[in-house]
C-alpha cells in the first residue's frame, strides 16, 4: 500500500486591529493590538478550528497582533472543550511586509503626501521601491514566502503533519497563497480572491511531500460558509486568463 503523503496547511490573517479600523498602514510595525471586533473575529475561528482534526504543527509571526489572535483562537477552542492549539513556533520571516516610511501613517495621508509611490503601489506593486528607491516591499515578501514554505513544509514532513496552522499577516499571506498556486509575483494586489481579510483563512493541499505546488485550495470565512475547494490548475488557467485581458 503507498502510504498518503499529502499535507494541508491553514493560512491565517490576524483579526481586526486599531491600525485596521484607522486605515492606518502596519507594516512590520509592532504597535497594533486587537479591537474588540478582532477578539470576537479570533474567538470565532477558534471555535472553527477546534472542530477540525487535531492540528498539532502550528507556526505564528513574532508581532503582537497575531500573538493576540493566536491566543485568542487557542481559547475559543478550550471554551468548545477542545485543548487548544500548541504552543507555536515563532518564525520571523512570517511577519508582515515592510512597508518602511509607510508605517504608522494614516493611508489617505500617504496617498497625498507620497503619491505617486501609492500609485504605483496600486497600479504594479512589484515595482514600488521605498527608502528613497532602495527597498522594495513585496519583492521582499515574496522570497520570505519562499523562506517559509521551506522550513514549514519540511518541518510538517518530519512531523508526519496532516494540517499545519499559521497564523500570519495579509500580505505574507497572499505571497505564501501565490508562491503554492505556482502563480507569478506580478499577480500580487491584482485580485481580492488572493486577499485575506481579518480572521480569513486559506487552506492548501500538497499532495505530497516532493510537490513544488499544491493541488487545491479554498478560503475558510467563519462568517460565511466555508468555500469550495479549487483545483490549483484551474486557478492557473483563470489567472492566464485575466492576465491577457488586463
Amino acid at each position: 500500500m503507498i502510504e498518503n503523503t499529502s499535507r494541508r496547511f491553514i493560512i491565517a490573517r490576524h483579526g481586526e486591529t486599531d491600525f485596521n479600523r484607522e486605515r492606518r498602514v502596519q507594516g512590520t510595525s509592532n504597535d497594533s493590538v486587537l479591537t474588540d471586533k478582532g477578539i470576537s473575529q479570533a474567538t470565532a475561528l477558534g471555535v472553527y478550528i477546534s472542530k477540525r482534526d487535531r492540528i498539532t504543527r502550528t507556526f505564528c509571526s513574532p508581532l503582537r497582533r497575531c500573538r493576540q489572535t493566536y491566543a485568542e483562537i487557542s481559547g475559543g477552542g478550550a471554551a468548545n472543550d477542545n485543548p487548544g492549539l500548541p504552543e507555536p513556533t515563532i518564525l520571523e520571516n512570517l511577519k508582515e511586509i515592510e512597508l518602511k516610511e509607510w508605517q504608522g501613517r494614516l493611508r489617505n495621508d500617504i496617498i497625498i503626501e507620497d503619491k505617486t509611490n501609492w500609485d504605483i503601489f496600486k497600479a504594479n506593486p512589484c515595482s514600488l521601491r521605498l527608502q528613497n528607491g532602495t527597498f522594495a516591499p513585496v519583492l521582499d515578501c515574496f522570497e520570505r514566502a519562499i523562506s517559509n514554505w521551506d522550513v514549514i513544509r519540511s518541518d510538517a514532513a518530519s512531523n508526519s503533519a496532516d494540517v499545519t496552522f499559521i497564523m500570519c499577516h495579509g500580505a505574507i499571506g497572499q505571497c505564501m497563497l501565490l508562491q503554492a498556486l505556482g502563480l507569478e509575483k506580478k499577480e500580487y494586489g491584482k485580485s481580492r480572491r488572493y486577499a485575506l481579510d481579518n480572521c480569513e483563512c486559506f487552506e492548501i493541499e500538497f499532495e505530497s511531500d516532493e510537490s513544488e505546488y499544491s493541488s487545491r485550495w479554498r478560503r475558510i470565512d467563519t462568517s460565511q460558509a466555508v468555500s469550495e475547494w479549487q483545483s490549483t490548475y484551474s486557478t492557473q488557467l483563470v489567472s492566464t486568463t485575466l492576465a491577457t485581458s488586463r
